[in-house]
């Protein structure tokens, strides 16, 4: 871990944020609506480029575990060394939707929570402010509201871990002001939130399912979207003197949404009308996700939907947060509520499909559902320009310029968009786990290539240089040590079904049938 030393380079008029879990989804956003009027030092365990941060003046990347005290001790004690920092925003944390215990809990949220805190105290904070979750309250019975004062109740993993951070902050606002904020599903134009994401996945699938709903279909959860969740944060750091030294808010809308809302909504807005729903009873949608459990995990890939989940149908989370809006003089932009914003997510998912799974599939997946392919992925975002001037310094060499004469032709420009164009399908196939996607890649690949005269071996080659390069590189990731098989097949096998495809489509533009 090394912080770089651009304090220097820092407008010394702008408050200075620290912001953990900055690679993350509520993180990334974050950084982008603040990194105007703030000087950010970014805490995270992945490196910017992998996080999809861009680089800019105002934001300082770290690479930390809030896991391990010395590293965040190292951390701070840098910063205070600089000047200290005027407010954190303390994101970072675990979760999965296995609902088991995972040892990641009480490392990273609890043990994690208690490092930054202890170590903060030597950096004159002006606010600490600790992202916690409305499910740390159980659900309300019918007809129930849950404010700011509800008892933070619920003993599944995930909300024990943000009860016991909500104890110890509470308890270090004796040495600093804190907030807690209690957050509702956070979601994005993109979705971003993992249970929505499927929802809308299925419905608008067409499927057999996309007309199920279980029980009433009135379960129901409150949503708020990340640009009104930073404008609540700001609301606190503008409001920081006036309020108390510790409190708890709610970052939400009130009431909840219901998924009978979302269908009929999601169907409007991306069909037109609102179709026919298909109610079914709890205990026969309980037996069906068992058996498909049971199926995925002998396959060695789950389905997202858990046998838990069914245990919440026709609950709600009703929510009251008066208060909140009283004290910080904040409330939600109501053109940012789901049901107005819903049919932006449709649209996005409509324009573009690919950026739509991507985004929402790696949300699944850091969420702990299938990591071998995360990792991988990760490692192809992170040395993606390496591998990209490889092949082109490959393609240029003289020996091999025969295989590659009419690649050789192009201007550097257009040869290196193909190629990333390339590199971008194989991302999207080990990051979905899907290899769907790239048939139609393959088949417009051909016709592209037929009409300018290239020879299908030639093309060929050039696939296999890339998947090849990759492996290569891949396999000499440490933290993918003992995976080889596994990228093997992520990789090369999806380099064969593109280059199985392509000849197909070859020899039907050239009349071979």
């Amino acid at each position: 871990m090394k912080i770089s030393n651009q304090i220097q380079k820092r407008s010394k008029r702008l408050p200075v944020i620290i912001v953990t879990g900055a690679s993350g989804f509520i993180g990334r956003h974050l950084l982008e609506s603040f990194k105007y009027d703030f000087y950010i030092y970014a805490l995270a365990r992945r490196a910017q480029r992998v996080a999809g941060v861009e680089e800019h003046e105002n934001i300082e990347w770290i690479r930390a575990d809030v896991g391990e005290e010395k590293m965040v001790a190292r951390v701070f004690s840098t910063i205070a060394r600089e000047g200290g920092a005027d407010f954190l925003v303390h994101l970072a944390g675990y979760y999965d939707f296995t609902n088991k215990k995972n040892k990641e809990y009480l490392r990273t949220n609890v043990n994690g929570t208690k490092y930054i805190l202890k170590h903060a105290q030597d950096l004159n904070l002006k606010r600490f402010i600790f992202a916690s979750s409305l499910t740390v309250t159980e659900f309300g019975k019918e007809g129930s509201l849950l404010n700011e004062k509800s008892p933070p109740n619920a003993n599944f993993p995930y909300a024990w871990s943000k009860r016991e951070g909500e104890k110890l902050v509470k308890k270090h606002s004796k040495k600093f002001p804190c907030t807690i904020i209690r957050l509702a599903a956070i979601f994005s134009d993109w979705c971003e939130y993992g249970p929505l994401y499927v929802l809308l996945s299925t419905w608008l699938s067409e499927g057999w399912d996309a007309n199920i709903l279980t029980g009433k279909g009135e379960a129901a959860i409150p949503y708020l979207h990340t640009k009104n969740l930073n404008f609540m944060i700001y609301e606190i750091i503008n409001n920081t003197a006036k309020l108390p030294k510790c409190d708890t808010y709610i970052a939400s809308h009130d009431g909840c949404t219901s998924q009978k809302e979302l269908h009929e909504i999601s169907m409007r807005y991306n069909y037109g009308q609102i179709k026919k729903i298909y109610f079914i009873p709890k205990w026969f949608a309980w037996l069906g996700v068992v058996f498909l459990n049971l199926i995925g995990k002998l396959k060695g890939k789950r389905p997202f939907i858990r046998p838990w989940m069914v245990g919440y149908t026709d609950k709600n989370m009703n929510i009251d947060a008066s208060y909140t809006r009283k004290a910080l003089k904040w409330k939600p932009i109501e053109r940012f509520h789901i049901k107005r914003r819903l049919l932006f997510l449709i649209e996005n998912r409509k324009s573009n499909l690919y950026e739509w799974n991507r985004r929402n599939e790696e949300a699944i997946l850091k969420s702990g559902l299938t990591p071998p392919n995360f990792m991988i992925y990760e490692a192809m975002v992170g040395f993606e320009q390496e591998i990209i001037e490889n092949i082109l310094d490959e393609i240029y060499k003289s020996e091999n310029r025969d295989r590659f004469s009419s690649y050789v032709k192009l201007s550097q420009i257009e040869l290196e968009y193909r190629f990333r164009n390339l590199y971008k399908m194989l991302k999207t196939a080990v990051v979905l786990g899907d290899r769907l996607h790239v048939l139609s890649y393959a088949r417009t690949l051909a016709v592209e290539r037929f009409k300018e005269h290239f020879e299908v071996q030639e093309v060929i080659n050039a696939i296999s240089l890339v998947g090849n390069l990759l492996v290569k590189n891949l396999k000499a990731e440490p933290q993918l040590k003992n995976m080889n098989l596994r990228i093997h097949d992520e990789i090369l096998l999806t380099v064969q079904l593109i280059i199985d495809e392509l000849e197909d489509s070859f020899d039907r533009l050239s009349g071979v049938y």
